[in-house]
């Protein structure tokens, strides 16, 4: 069965990828901060598949990956977002870099979508040229696109399709990685399992975003507490100062002990408030450290510095916090009509990588 045969040839592709990936690294960095580095990287993977796969199956899935590629630019262009160019890795594709973060989840869904869609509208002329020609390459080329704008299409982070779906819900990533866990049950592929990883790792932080802005607000506590502290020390007489040190001494020393008796691995959720202790007592503790370092460097350290450094700290956690709160909040109408762009797309590329799929069964013997 031709069916049969792609799944084979992406599961080769997969594993000859992820060889190259750990011998090749140094090569990938050479690529990226080479002036050239793009249009490099598109022979090496065109010479790459040919030596494999043959010259026809080069062209055509290295034009398919270059298409989906341009669509991602052509978004961040016009989002204002700066990424880097498409780097091309043999058997596992391209990849963009962003130079800043999209400043929320629909921006970043923009930018998903751009890649599968032209992608697909890449691929739409061939379905004429097939029907006028009836030549099967035509054939290969509306497979192996609908074939990889739907994997990218896979509602887990990083892929397109992740991105996408993460302003209708994250909710949704873990119907997605439950969806990759069942099929690589029956159809193992070492490119899936990386991405599986990949998504497991964005799902989990965003499940516990709560922990993680827990420990935003410590951070910004302490640096205020330490400013305060700070403050009152540098307006205290000079023999009233040593008060301000034992003190914080006799403090740290306490908290030390009780960390002492803390177990150093707690389970995640079940232990959360425990966990959250400690974290706690660690920052406490760092923090009466931190003030000490600043009465040792008290007559050469300005005033203004100090608090400068504790202000930008709190502002640091403080544009974090509010960013990680609202990134993925979107309305109604938005999440909607997302999902309807999302879906539809979805259901042409499964509808078309069928009916080519039914079809190549017919031609597998005239095939490249």
């Amino acid at each position: 069965m031709k069916e049969s045969k792609l799944k084979k040839t992406w599961l080769g592709l997969g594993a000859v990828g992820l060889f190259l990936l750990s011998k090749m690294k140094w090569l990938f960095v050479v690529l990226k901060l080479a002036k050239f580095g793009s249009l490099i990287s598109i022979f090496v993977s065109l010479g790459a598949y040919a030596l494999v796969y043959g010259w026809k199956f080069a062209g055509v899935i290295v034009y398919l990956i270059y298409v989906h590629e341009m669509g991602h630019l052509l978004a961040a262009k016009r989002k204002g977002v700066k990424t880097s160019k498409a780097i091309f890795i043999p058997f596992l594709g391209a990849f963009i870099s962003m130079k800043e973060q999209p400043k929320d989840a629909n921006t970043e869904a923009y930018l998903a979508y751009g890649g599968p869609l032209l992608g697909t509208i890449a691929f739409l002329p061939a379905i004429p040229l097939f029907i006028m020609t009836d030549n099967p390459f035509w054939l290969l080329v509306i497979t192996l696109g609908a074939l990889l704008n739907l994997f990218n299409l896979m509602p887990v982070h990083p892929l397109d399709g992740g991105r996408i779906v993460g302003v209708i819900s994250t909710k949704i990533w873990a119907l997605g990685i439950i969806g990759m866990i069942l099929y690589l049950f029956f159809h193992p592929n070492p490119l899936l399992i990386l991405f599986l990883l990949f998504g497991v790792g964005k799902w989990w932080s965003d499940f516990r975003g709560e922990m993680n802005a827990f420990k935003r607000q410590v951070v910004i506590d302490a640096n205020r507490f330490a400013m305060e502290e700070f403050e009152k020390f540098t307006a205290a007489p000079f023999d009233e100062r040593i008060g301000f040190i034992n003190k914080w001494n006799a403090e740290a020393d306490y908290m030390k002990r009780k960390l002492y008796k803390m177990n150093g691995w707690f389970i995640p959720v079940l232990e959360d408030k425990k966990k959250k202790e400690k974290y706690k007592i660690e920052t406490e503790i760092s923090t009466r450290s931190l003030l000490m370092d600043h009465i040792l460097k008290i007559d050469t350290e300005p005033k203004e510095t100090v608090l400068d450094f504790h202000k930008n700290k709190i502002k640091e956690q403080e544009e974090q916090l509010e960013s990680e709160r609202s990134y993925y909040v979107s309305d109604r109408k938005t999440k909607i009509v997302w999902g309807i762009l999302y879906v539809g797309l979805a259901i042409f590329l499964i509808a078309t990588s069928m009916y080519a799929g039914d079809l190549m069964d017919q031609y597998k013997s005239m095939l490249p």
